[in-house]
């Protein structure tokens, strides 16, 4: 019988300089994004990170929830806090996209540079387009370091996705999350999460459920088209950090 195709035996990207293969989670709580990163920087290293939100998630665990206790501690808004804590991140290649949360001051964005990430916030698509942000995002991360890609459908304007714990207003379309993530072309995404679909709170016409299946198929669609994660396929040697 034929052996199945791999590339398992090629030179790779990873630490240990093997090809392993990419990682899509799909869930609702946020926080699953903290220990997806610390199974990846076992692979790879501290990791660049674009994170599609409508929320920092980069809060200090005082700051949001209080921190009544350690478990508490790690949250749904602080879980990049303790990435970049633990070092999970890459230094200054991090960025947020589609941001558009009520601060608790200003603090709140020095924090966030504090951990790695800059922002494109959400209304900066009525100056500079989807090719704008498509563009600050490759700035940022580059297309050669390895890169995790989390997806908050919180992301979406309300109208186009209502199912989710923390909606805000002024989100982005369906059709302008997917033309930006069509765009991050030649990205090496390495892993990648779909997270705050919550079915239960669907519309009849569930469509929320139907905006978080094709982002999938636009992130899985970007992965089969960069090919293995080989030396040969991401283009040689890796950014430094």
């Amino acid at each position: 019988m034929r052996a199945p195709y791999t590339d398992a035996n090629k030179k790779g990207i990873s630490k240990q300089g093997t090809t392993l293969p990419r990682i899509i989670t799909l869930g609702g709580d946020h926080t699953i994004t903290l220990p997806l990163l610390r199974s990846v920087n076992r692979a790879y290293g501290p990791i660049s990170v674009i994170h599609f939100d409508s929320h920092l998630d980069t809060w200090k665990p005082k700051v949001f929830g209080g921190a009544p206790s350690n478990q508490a501690a790690i949250n749904h808004g602080t879980y990049f806090y303790w990435a970049s804590q633990e070092g999970l991140l890459a230094n200054d290649t991090n960025i947020h996209a589609g941001i558009r949360t009520t601060l608790s001051g200003p603090s709140d964005y020095e924090n966030d540079g504090y951990c790695g990430f800059t922002r494109v916030e959400a209304r900066e698509i009525d100056k500079i387009g989807t090719e704008g942000i498509i563009k600050a995002i490759k700035d940022r991360v580059g297309t050669k370091n390895p890169v995790y890609l989390s997806i908050d459908i919180d992301t979406l304007d309300p109208a186009f996705a209502p199912a989710t714990g923390t909606p805000e207003t002024g989100g982005w379309s369906t059709r302008e999350l997917r033309t930006i993530i069509r765009g991050l072309e030649g990205i090496n995404f390495v892993a990648a999460d779909i997270v705050e679909v919550a079915p239960a709170y669907d519309t009849n016409a569930e469509l929320t459920t139907m905006a978080a299946a094709d982002t999938l198929y636009e992130v899985m669609t970007l992965m089969v088209k960069k090919g293995p994660l080989t030396v040969e396929a991401t283009q040689g040697n890796q950014d430094s950090n």
